[in-house]
Formats: structure tokens, C-alpha cells, sequence
């Protein structure tokens, strides 16, 4: 028995979210409710708080799938042939795909035979896509019910009683093509960029080949609007609208407008977490989410905490934060020092930051850069020079540098008795030092000397998202921000490492 689309469901959450943009209703009926009793039937959580306790969803993900599973009255046929559910982190988007991705696995045929289900389920990298296919393993593995009909491999879920699987990829160009997906679930497509955006066209376009088949996107808003994600979000408020005629596409959104909440108000910014996402007082835990506002880019808050699209070339700083920073750096030589180089050849600057972690608790923080003119290179053997005089007259400890530019000089320096460790500028190195001097800066436990290359580079600086968080890039700007850069590195080793409330050393990786 099927019944018309209804809101009405207990939850255990107690937010007042409402979608900021939802699809309009065309009176038809859903399968909603036969879906969410099976996955409450035969699902438990993965990994978390939850873990292995019976699934029991959310007024909201109940609406959602109450519309997933909208049909048309006269065919049968499913009224939704691919989705967007767009909301803030952590309100259990990736767990609700997952169940979704099982249901069309194993769940009762809805819409005709199902044939062979085959059901791609990606991200942007396989560790990302780990996190859903993840959540599929544990939940077929602690399932006392679907335990018994599949058998789980690392990257594969297939089917006891029939042909069907589920199969985890990645967003890696030229790897997926090929297959006749009945279901493909893509999990944070806003990180779906350049050339990854072609691998959801290709997988997508492999749907057409299967009768009643679905393509579920769930995401964070993003910082770009030009993108995959970007385009179905502004797709998905025109079809809600009413302007852009396209009832196969189904969009939600979550979040709050901005502008609507004074956020340095703290009741209206409690006000607007609560607003915002749908999971608050469950999943999301409100104390904890209003609390991140004062320890991360707000640009970032917004995104990840407020369902707001921003822009990637925004400033990665409040205003004001580095003007409030301003004050003597007088480094101590006999105090323990910490040093990196942000290096090039050509066409670029040079820089070289020293950053020590003073007795009041204060990161000083100075800046030597070398900029060559038009067609020049960097003149290698002045850089060395002035890291061996900094080796002289400073207690130094650490002089961190990417191995890809200075390695020959590294090892020179090294056989003098400077203090050299590699610093590679990936994402695991870089992420979490953009974002300790970052929490730095807006807690004013950095000072710097008013320096103006130093803070030319600074504020020149736009963040750029990885698989692994923000890290710092020169954006659109042709400006440079190699003293940044340095910067960041430095501070990153001077700013005590916590471990079980006890200090420890500095992260260094001697070469």
C-alpha cells in the first residue's frame, strides 16, 4: 500500500529546519513509507555514537525519501530520476545515501523487476568514498537481517540469492566507463572538480540504459558556483521556482540565507545552527556547532555549519584579525626558533619566516623575502647565506622546507650543522598548519612586526579545498604569498603540539 507524500513522522531531533528549497508538489503518491520501514527494519548505524543500534530516521530524511519515491499514478514509473539533497555537515547525508543505495540493492522491486541492480557509489577520492561504502559494510555486516543475503568484500557488497552489486570508485578520470548502473550514488560532489566532473557524466549517462533508474548526489554547499555541484544547486532553485521545467530532478536544500542572523550575536547565532540543520539536537550537536564559529574561517563556517555557498577567493581571514596581530618582534636568541623556506627558480619570490614561541604564550613571527625581477632566478646562494646567519644567531631548532626546491641546498646546509627537515606542501602537511595559524591569528596568540611584504602576502592569500580540508593557494590573485606560505609552515612547528593534555615536541621528519 502506497499513500500520498505527508511530513508527518516522529523524530528525535529538535530542530525547526525547513528546506530553504524544496520541489513543488504535484499531488502524486509515494512509496516513501515502504522504504523507510525497511531501512528501520533492516539497517543500523555504522560508525559513531550509534553504532549497530537499529536505524530510526529523521523527520527530515523521512520527508526526503517521501519525495525520492514520489510515482507517477498512471505508469508507475518513478517521478525522480536523479537527486540533490544539499545540507549542512553532519546531519547524516552519507548514512541516509547509504540506505538508500541498500534499499535499491535488496530492497522489494517499487517501480518493476529490478533485473541485476548495479549500483556505483563514489566520492571525489576513495577515502572520501570510503566514508559511504563504509557505512554500507558496517551496516550489511551488523545487520542481523542483511547479513544473511550479501556477502561484504573491501570494495564490493554483492547478492546471495541473484545477480546484483554495489561497488565502491572514485572520481578518477578514464576509470569507470563502461557500466549499465541501475543506482549511482555521489557523495560530496561539491570536491566532483575538473576532470572528475566528467566521471559523474559518464556513470550518469550510463543510467539512461536502465529502466527506473536513479542518481542520488548528496553534498555540502560549495565555494564555486561554476562547478558540478554549483550548477545542480542554481538547476535546482529554478526547478523549485518554477522557472526551468524539469520534474525528473529532484533538489533540497538546507541551510539559512545569509544575512538573516546577526552571527555575532550568540542567541542569533545558536538561533541560526538550529535553523539551519535538520539533524540539530540528534546528529548535530548544537553547543558544539555554535562553538566552531570562533575556531574556523568564517567563510568556512558558513559552508560547513550553515549550508551557505561562499566564494573560494574570499579572504581566509575575519576583518581585522591580522591588523589586531601587529606588535614588537624582538626574538630572543636564546629561546628555541623555528624557521621555513617557501622556495621557487623563477618567476616568484622567496621566503624565509622565523617563528618563536615566546614565555607570555605569543608566536613572534619575522619575514626576509627576495623577489628577482622579470626572467630572473632566485639567487639560491643568498638564501643559504642568510639561513646559515639565522643558524648563528638564533637558537634554532627547526628550518622546514618542501623537498621538491631545495633538497641540493637542504643537504648542503644539513652536513654544516643546520637543523633541515622536510616539510612536503601536500594537503596532510599543509591543511592542518593553514589551519593552527589561522586559529593563531584569530586568537591573537601570533604578533607580528607590521612588515608590509609580510603582510602584502598575507592578505594575498585565498583558500583552496582539498579531500582534506581548506589550505591556503594564490587563488585568482597574481600576487605572491610565498612569506605566507613560510609563514604558515613556521608557526605550524613553533605552536606546541597537545597530546593527552601533556606538551610534546614539534612535528619535524628529519632528512
Amino acid at each position: 500500500m502506497t499513500t500520498r507524500a505527508s511530513t508527518s513522522s516522529t523524530a528525535r531531533s529538535s530542530t525547526t529546519a525547513r528546506p530553504l528549497s524544496a520541489p513543488r508538489s504535484l499531488g502524486w503518491p509515494t512509496h516513501g513509507p515502504v522504504v523507510c520501514r525497511w531501512i528501520e527494519k533492516h539497517c543500523v548505524y555504522g560508525e559513531g555514537d550509534y553504532f549497530g543500534q537499529p536505524v530510526r530516521l529523521l523527520r527530515f530524511q523521512k520527508q526526503f525519501l517521501y519525495w525520492l519515491y514520489e510515482y507517477n499514478p498512471a505508469t508507475g514509473e518513478r517521478r525522480f530520476r536523479e537527486a540533490m539533497l544539499e545540507v549542512p555537515k553532519g546531519n547524516g547525508k552519507t548514512p541516509l545515501s547509504g540506505w538508500v543505495m541498500l534499499f535499491e540493492l535488496l530492497g522489494p522491486p517499487l517501480f518493476g523487476p529490478k533485473g541485476s541492480p548495479i549500483i556505483p557509489v563514489g566520492a571525489a577520492s576513495f577515502e572520501q568514498a570510503d566514508l559511504l561504502f563504509g557505512d554500507m559494510k558496517h551496516c550489511c555486516r551488523e545487520s542481523p537481517t542483511l547479513k544473511h543475503h550479501v556477502d561484504v568484500f573491501d570494495t564490493e557488497i554483492l547478492t546471495k540469492s541473484g545477480p546484483g552489486r554495489a561497488y565502491r570508485i572514485a572520481a578518477v578520470a578514464g576509470t569507470n566507463d563502461g557500466p549499465r548502473p541501475s543506482t549511482f550514488a555521489a557523495d560530496e560532489i561539491h570536491e566532483w572538480t575538473g576532470p572528475k566532473e566528467r566521471v559523474h557524466l559518464v556513470i550518469a549517462n550510463g543510467l539512461v540504459k536502465r529502466a527506473n533508474s536513479l542518481v542520488l548526489n548528496t553534498t555540502t554547499p560549495g565555494a564555486d558556483l561554476d562547478s558540478l555541484a554549483g550548477r545542480k544547486h542554481l538547476h535546482g532553485y529554478r526547478v523549485n521556482a518554477g522557472e526551468v521545467d524539469d520534474d525528473r530532478f529532484l533538489f533540497v536544500h538546507y541551510g539559512v540565507q545569509d544575512g538573516q542572523f546577526d552571527l555575532e550575536d550568540p542567541e542569533q547565532l545558536r538561533a541560526a545552527v538550529v535553523a539551519a540543520n535538520p539533524a540539530a539536537g540528534a546528529f548535530v550537536r548544537v553547543d558544539d556547532t555554535v562553538a566552531r564559529k570562533y575556531q574556523v574561517p568564517e567563510f568556512e563556517y558558513r559552508r560547513y555549519n550553515l549550508g551557505q555557498w561562499t566564494r573560494s577567493d574570499e579572504s581566509w581571514l575575519p576583518p581585522g584579525a591580522w591588523e589586531g596581530c601587529k606588535g614588537p618582534v624582538d626574538l630572543d636568541p636564546d629561546m628555541p626558533a623555528h624557521a621555513a623556506v617557501d622556495m621557487a627558480y623563477k618567476h616568484d619570490s622567496v621566503a624565509v619566516v622565523v617563528a618563536q614561541l615566546g614565555e607570555d604564550g605569543k608566536v613572534r613571527v619575522q619575514a626576509k623575502v627576495w623577489t628577482p625581477g622579470k626572467g630572473s632566478t632566485i639567487d639560491t646562494a643568498a638564501v643559504e647565506a642568510h639561513l646559515r646567519q639565522l643558524h648563528r644567531t638564533l637558537n634554532l631548532q627547526t628550518v622546514a622546507y618542501d623537498p621538491a626546491y631545495f633538497q641540493r641546498s637542504a643537504e648542503i646546509l644539513l652536513d654544516e650543522g643546520v637543523p633541515m627537515a622536510e616539510f612536503p606542501q601536500g594537503a596532510g602537511h599543509m591543511v592542518p598548519a593553514c589551519q593552527d595559524t589561522y586559529r593563531a591569528i584569530t586568537g591573537r596568540v601570533l604578533v607580528h612586526g607590521d612588515d608590509p611584504v609580510l603582510t602584502d602576502h598575507v592578505l594575498a592569500a585565498a583558500t583552496r579545498e582539498t579531500d582534506r580540508g581548506w589550505r591556503l593557494s594564490k587563488g585568482k590573485s597574481k600576487r605572491h604569498i610565498d612569506a605566507c606560505i613560510a609563514m604558515v609552515m613556521a608557526v605550524f612547528l613553533a605552536l606546541p603540539r597537545i597530546d593527552n593534555e601533556e606538551e610534546i615536541e614539534p612535528w619535524v621528519a628529519y632528512i
